[in-house]
């Protein structure tokens, strides 16, 4: 599948079942996230606070995969950062979705006014920890068994952060 054929769009609550689905199989993976399911659609979104959030299909308008932000903290200070979810359904990895979606999601982030990233990654996911890198993350720090997985393990997770070079420029 080349990245003509992937079609990328807001993520709605029409797509959520699908959505839904790509996530639970990133949950049964074991290296994707602390979550044990996948939420329902309110939940979901009541979370995100309307933050961006994207939608990858194919022509026919399979669901091949999906990126959103999370607020990091409900502080003012911290409205133009946002933490990164991606997930791209199994069938459809190493096939440019997982690119196109943290790219557009990038898009989106900076035409709302964000100008930090944050993602979150288990060291033992060497697809995600590439892709971030290839998109402009950089690893600044490692939080050692800092949660736990509902079957009981300690989790490291790598933090990545990608900043904008056009948001929030005057910091710089």
């Amino acid at each position: 599948m080349g990245l003509d054929q992937i079609v990328l769009a807001p993520l709605t609550a029409e797509d959520w079942p699908a959505a839904a689905r790509v996530y639970e199989a990133g949950i049964a993976a074991g290296n994707a996230t602390f979550e044990p399911e996948a939420p329902p659609w309110d939940e979901w979104t009541r979370r995100r606070a309307d933050y961006p959030a994207v939608v990858a299909r194919d022509s026919a308008g399979e669901v091949l995969g999906w990126a959103a932000l999370t607020p990091v903290s409900p502080r003012a200070v911290y409205r133009g950062v946002g933490a990164v979810s991606i997930y791209v359904a199994p069938e459809h990895t190493r096939r440019g979705v997982g690119r196109a979606l943290l790219e557009a999601l990038a898009a989106a982030s900076e035409q709302a006014g964000f100008w930090t990233l944050e993602a979150g990654i288990f060291p033992e996911n060497a697809a995600s920890v590439a892709l971030h890198a290839s998109c402009g993350f950089r690893l600044v720090g490692v939080r050692e068994r800092i949660g736990q997985m509902p079957d009981g393990r300690w989790r490291d997770v790598l933090l990545y952060e990608r900043r904008s070079t056009t948001v929030g420029r005057e910091q710089l």
